[in-house]
């Protein structure tokens, strides 16, 4: 049922958790080296923390569309 409503917005909000899921993978390997890592290491911490951002948003997205789908 290609022009289903439901079958679409479903194929959409596969597609928004696959993203998000992505952003928390690719950020993931920042965030435990910013856990870890002192200034001193050399990493441009300010770039570090806005990847930790992007990764904690994508996070709480997915965990608020799981939500949505158990309501």
């Amino acid at each position: 049922m290609r022009n289903n409503p439901d079958d679409l917005a479903n194929q959409l909000v596969n597609k928004i958790k696959a993203y998000l899921e992505e952003e928390v993978r690719a950020n993931q390997s920042l965030q435990n080296l910013q856990a870890t890592c002192e200034e001193a290491c050399g990493h441009d911490l300010e770039t570090d923390q806005i990847h930790m951002g992007r990764a904690e948003c994508a996070e709480g997205l997915l965990n608020q569309i799981k939500q949505w789908e158990n309501e």
